[in-house]
């Protein structure tokens, strides 16, 4: 099966149970205010429907959160791991995501799309590591500075 994964570490200068409850503020805004995917676009095609990804959040407890998109043929699986350190005053967040093609021409596509756009996992991959990186920044801020409407990954489009 044709897949595309990536999982990477950072370290958060933060409390772990800040981490957490952030990420979820975060992880909720994204599956309120993630704009459709609309006709006619490359996601459209690629994904094989219009639309709502259909994101759902799982939290596992203080130590992990899982979230998914339930909707088109290429589907997202993510999960975040967070650990505190020796003193407890920072998190090791470490994230994981995975996107699966749902079905034979699903994975066929993401296949040859793969073996034909041999820049695509680079840059996909680029992009996840620019986003965590400006999110372990969003993360690390003092209470008195953290807002969570604030921040917006990098590349995502906005709502509107």
């Amino acid at each position: 099966m044709a897949t595309l994964g990536h999982r990477s570490s950072r370290i958060v200068d933060q409390r772990p149970d800040v981490v957490h409850d952030r990420l979820l503020e975060l992880g909720a805004r994204l599956r309120d205010e993630l704009p459709p995917i609309q006709p006619g676009t490359q996601a459209a095609t690629a994904l094989g429907m219009t639309g709502d990804l259909g994101i759902r959040i799982a939290d596992r407890g203080p130590a992990r959160i899982e979230i998914r998109t339930t909707e088109g043929r290429i589907r997202a699986d993510g999960g975040v791991d967070l650990a505190p350190n020796e003193d407890g005053s920072k998190t090791r967040v470490t994230m994981a995501l995975d996107i699966k093609p749902q079905g034979f021409a699903a994975n066929m596509m993401l296949g040859v799309a793969l073996r034909t756009m041999p820049n695509i996992e680079r840059q996909v991959i680029e992009r996840l590591e620019a986003g965590l990186d400006s999110l372990v920044l969003e993360l690390a801020k003092p209470d008195p500075d953290w807002d969570p409407a604030a921040w917006t990954p990098p590349g995502l489009p906005a709502r509107g």
